[in-house]
């Protein structure tokens, strides 16, 4: 039961009845997922079902002569990918004084046969997590945890006292997200960015906007090393060491440069989101709980367990209906109440399975279709591998023959010493690994990128970023070793397709079969499509510093985001003689989705 999100917080015990304030919370909560959630009851233990594949939980214990109580709320839904299991609970023990525990757990059980590779979840905080740090006085370690990111300003000493603090604060167990706003956008504005990208992150992260002011002031409080860009952002995990010069690099951050590349004025791209995420939610899940409440966590779970066997103890009761009237009419009616109510229940039922059926038959279709696209891929992937099968035999054969060669000619010595290690490093597995390669001119002498950062990051933190990745650099390679093959053999006037297909001896390639040597006639025929492939390069290519890019090559053939890589050769006599990359991300838009 892998679990995917979790915040802990502690309330002060001034802070009013916090069993009932959650019980509130938690009911509006479930009544957004209708009516049946509405009347869970919270004051005592029970099962409640939701619908036909979502239930409620509840443990409850209380002991009024110790004062305390504790309250769980779990809700299980089944869900294409597995059960997704949210627990949230409520600790009130005078033992713990002077607070009082909080924490909301989120798991998943993968659907059975579901493949290694399909379990990287895409996770959002629940809704209910930002709802109790909305209601209660939360509290991370001494410091307060919202639900939305807190302006601090430099004029106000208590602002940075409390953010220094909290930075250094040695309770606190939960990352510290701080950003400074950049000269061109307001500190509001900026925060309303940041809200909108720390959205992943609710409940598992306390975070801050500083004004120009408080930047200043925070760097004479902070090393050097620990900086709060302007325009960038700082992720401070727990237990930050200030005396150890080392600790800095533990602490991930986030250069104005990147985060420039990402935004548009105030407004900033989805993928920002999800990278400062992945380091906040690792911190998350990976805390054990405090000793004090582990052994009421392993009570709950039990009390939760037993609660799972048991029928459910809500019955929605028959809402009188006309068929409820016009049965009491007549003492002579020969239709009971108890038929019409059973009839009514049947009739549901049926509506259910019905819907049931048009759901799974929706699912059948687009199971049928995945896989499908899976043969295709699987099919592709094997003839790859026969040919680097094919490829590494013949080279084998062709080592022992070199040997062989080399040993009649008396060069015994030589020919039994080892080759010497390969130089070559191996392919990037990140998208942020990859963009550094691609600035390294000695790597890839004949190429020339223009493409923009963000549209590469969209690719990562994705179950499919190292495959990406991999393919991406492949090509790039590919690109580059063709290049060259056209410097050394001016006027060949082999074509990108042609030089794939009967690759040159020692020339990188990657399968024919990845290449698009053109777009279709719609696409170059539709404005707004042919718009699209438009790509910048310098001016010594093409005057208006944009030529029409149409060859591209695929880095995948599932739906979605299905990337692409666009180029264009400049090769020949009286040219740069480079190619140009001016396009790596998502599926640019086509017929389909114009």
């Amino acid at each position: 039961m892998p679990l995917v999100y979790r915040t802990l917080v502690a309330v002060p015990d001034d802070d009013g009845d916090l069993v009932a304030v959650a019980s509130t919370v938690l009911s509006r909560w479930l009544s957004k997922r209708g009516n049946s959630g509405a009347r869970v009851d919270f004051d005592a233990s029970g099962r409640y079902d939701l619908s036909n594949r979502s239930r409620a939980l509840v443990a409850r214990h209380d002991n009024d002569d110790e004062g305390l109580t504790f309250l769980r709320l779990t809700t299980e839904s089944e869900k294409p990918d597995g059960v997704w299991r949210t627990l949230i609970t409520v600790v009130v023990d005078p033992e713990l004084s002077p607070w009082r525990y909080l924490w909301l757990d989120m798991t998943v059980d993968p659907a059975p046969g579901l493949p290694a590779e399909a379990t990287r979840l895409e996770v959002m905080p629940p809704e209910a997590a930002r709802m109790l740090l909305e209601a209660v006085n939360a509290h991370d370690g001494a410091h307060p945890l919202l639900s939305t990111p807190r302006i601090m300003r430099g004029r106000d000493d208590a602002d940075m006292a409390a953010l220094h603090s909290a930075i250094r604060d040695p309770l606190r167990r939960l990352a510290i997200v701080a950003t400074g706003a950049p000269g061109d956008v307001t500190v509001a504005a900026w925060r309303g960015s940041m809200a909108g990208a720390l959205s992943r992150c609710t409940g598992m992260c306390a975070g801050y906007v500083l004004d120009a002011a408080a930047l200043d002031r925070m760097a004479e409080l902070l090393p050097r090393d620990l900086d709060i860009p302007a325009g960038g952002v700082r992720t401070f995990l727990p237990s930050v060491d200030p005396t150890n010069e080392a600790d800095s690099s533990r602490h991930p951050r986030m250069s104005p440069t990147t985060l420039d590349t990402a935004r548009d004025g105030e407004r900033v791209r989805n993928w920002v989101g999800a990278a400062l995420s992945r380091r906040v939610r690792d911190n998350a899940v990976t805390l054990g709980l405090p000793e004090a409440l582990r052994a009421i966590d392993t009570l709950l779970r039990e009390e939760t367990d037993d609660l799972r066997r048991v029928p459910s103890s809500l019955v929605p009761p028959s809402t009188p209906g006309p068929e409820h009237a016009i049965a009491h009419q007549s003492e002579h009616d020969s239709v009971t109440t108890a038929e019409l109510a059973a009839a009514k229940a049947q009739e549901q039922q049926l509506q259910r399975l019905r819907e049931e059926v048009r759901r799974l038959n929706t699912r059948i279709g687009e199971l049928s279709e995945e896989r499908h696209q899976l043969l295709d891929e699987t099919a592709d992937l094997a003839d790859e591998l026969d040919t680097a099968r094919e490829g590494a035999r013949a080279a084998r054969y062709e080592a022992r023959w070199l040997r062989e060669r080399v040993r009649e000619e008396g060069l015994f010595r030589l020919a039994a010493a080892p080759a010497p290690h390969d130089p070559e490093r191996p392919p990037p597995t990140s998208v942020a690994e990859l963009l550094g390669r691609i600035t390294d001119d000695d790597v890839l002498p004949h190429l020339f990128f223009t493409l923009e950062d963000q549209t590469v990051y969209e690719l990562s933190d994705s179950r499919k970023e190292g495959l990406w990745v991999t393919r991406a650099w492949e090509a790039l390679l590919a690109l580059n070793d063709y290049a060259r093959y056209q410097f050394d053999n001016p006027g060949s006037g082999l074509g990108f397709h042609s030089y794939l297909r009967d690759p040159p001896d020692g020339y990188r390639v990657i399968p024919v079969k990845r290449l698009a040597s053109q777009e279709s006639d719609y696409v170059r025929n539709r404005g707004k499509l042919n718009e699209k492939r438009f790509f910048r390069v310098p001016h010594e290519v093409a005057s208006a510093g944009r030529v029409p890019m149409y060859a591209h090559i695929k880095l995948d053939i599932e739906y979605g985001i299905c990337p692409r890589l666009y180029f264009f050769p400049d090769l020949g006599p009286d040219t740069t003689n480079r190619v140009y990359v001016g396009y790596l991300g998502r599926h640019l838009p086509v017929q389909q989705s114009n």
